[in-house]
């Protein structure tokens, strides 16, 4: 008995004039990204939308469009704008700890390096005036601040820090004053880049050179505390050793 295999369908042919059939937009053509790849370009991409723009213009639709992948893909990474802040606030707190990192790793003695370390915070807020703003300002929610950019940013400030702990445990500070010695650097040099920032300092009428001015601001602090706790008429702080 004889099997008979089913029949091969014909194949379709075109009719005459029929249309091509259409390219794919190209919002769906998306650029390959690496594992981390697309992440990190957004984060990129979007910073650079934020410097030039600000935060009002900044939309991760308009970051899709920029990067030629679909509007769906930043959503696959960010819950939002704010989310998207977050991360490009983290990437300057990341950028200002290699600085940091870099100035720790100098061959400077433990004044030198402080002053260096209070120089480039400053130096960072003129480059990057927008995303210092973002950084520090009250832009940020705080449930996007905390995780990675609380982190980043306190990765910073350790090796800040330690740099004003080393010049004060030198200069004859106890270990109960350190803390208020950083985070009285840490207001003298971020009340300086704030105030040029703003454009309230040097004052128009003072013909001050401002550079002068921030390295007078700094160096005034330090020596304070090279002078040491016994040259210190200010209100008591802890003495514990």
């Amino acid at each position: 008995m004889s099997i008979k295999l089913p029949r091969t369908p014909p194949r379709a042919t075109p009719r005459v004039g029929s249309k091509k059939p259409r390219a794919l937009p190209p919002q769906l053509s998306e650029p390959a990204y690496e594992r981390g790849g697309l992440r990190n370009a957004l984060v990129e991409e979007g910073r650079k939308m934020f410097e030039e723009n600000g935060a009002s213009e900044l939309s991760l639709r308009a970051l899709a469009r920029r990067l030629g992948v679909s509007e769906a893909a930043p959503s696959r990474h960010f819950t939002g704008k704010e989310e998207l802040l977050a991360a490009i606030a983290s990437s300057g707190f990341k950028e200002l700890a290699e600085q940091r990192v870099k100035i720790s790793a100098m061959n400077l003695d433990a004044l030198a390096r402080a002053r260096e370390m209070m120089l480039s915070y400053v130096r960072y807020a003129e480059l990057h005036a927008g995303l210092f703003d973002l950084m520090t300002g009250p832009r940020l929610l705080q449930e996007f601040f905390r995780g990675d950019v609380e982190a980043v940013s306190n990765v910073s400030y350790s090796y800040f820090s330690d740099s004003i702990f080393e010049l004060a445990l030198e200069s004859g500070w106890a270990k109960g004053q350190l803390q208020y010695l950083s985070h009285a650097a840490w207001s003298m040099e971020h009340g300086v880049a704030a105030l040029i920032l703003a454009g309230r300092t040097p004052r128009t009428d003072s013909g001050l050179d401002k550079q002068q001015m921030i390295e007078l601001s700094i160096d005034l602090f330090l020596s304070a505390v090279v002078a040491g706790p016994k040259r210190f008429k200010g209100p008591s702080v802890s003495h514990e050793a």
